[in-house]
Order: structure tokens, then C-alpha cells, then sequence
């Protein structure tokens, strides 16, 4: 594991206590929903760093509207699948 640098923050009283349960139902440490919280954040403000993008381009080839037609494509393919079961 990474050393971890220290980091202090200032919490509102009744934030602090509602972490402190959340981290006891969980298991874990007020510092460990922290850190959570903070990769979540970063992960949403920094989506290209997301792995799941490198897939995008993969594939070549099928119908050029599964952008905006995905979920026809999914029924379709779902159905199809029942009708062979």
C-alpha cells in the first residue's frame, strides 16, 4: 500500500456524528469514508480518467445508431435470447 499523507479537516459537529455512523454501519474508519468521498469526486470531475474509456472505439462495424438506440438493442438482444431457451 501507498504511504498516505496526513491531511486535517475541519468537520461540522453533526457531519462528523453522521460519518461516524455511516462508518460503523460499514464497518470502517471516518477517514476511510473520506477518502471514499474523495475518489468519487475525482472520478466524477476527471471522467477521462475512467478506464472505462478505453473501450470506446473498439469495435467496428453493426448498426450505426446504438448511441441513441441502445436500449431497442438490448430488448431485442434479451428477447432473442428467451426465444432460443
Amino acid at each position: 500500500m501507498e504511504r498516505m499523507r496526513r491531511t486535517q479537516i475541519y468537520l461540522e459537529p453533526e457531519l462528523a456524528e453522521a460519518l461516524d455512523r455511516v462508518a460503523q454501519r460499514r464497518g470502517t474508519s471516518r477517514a476511510g469514508l473520506i477518502r471514499e468521498a474523495a475518489r468519487d469526486l475525482v472520478a466524477r470531475e476527471n471522467p477521462e480518467d475512467d478506464p472505462i474509456f478505453g473501450i470506446i472505439g473498439m469495435a467496428s462495424g453493426g448498426p450505426s445508431d446504438v448511441s441513441e438506440r441502445h436500449d431497442d438493442y438490448l430488448i431485442d438482444e434479451v428477447m432473442a435470447s428467451w426465444k432460443r431457451s
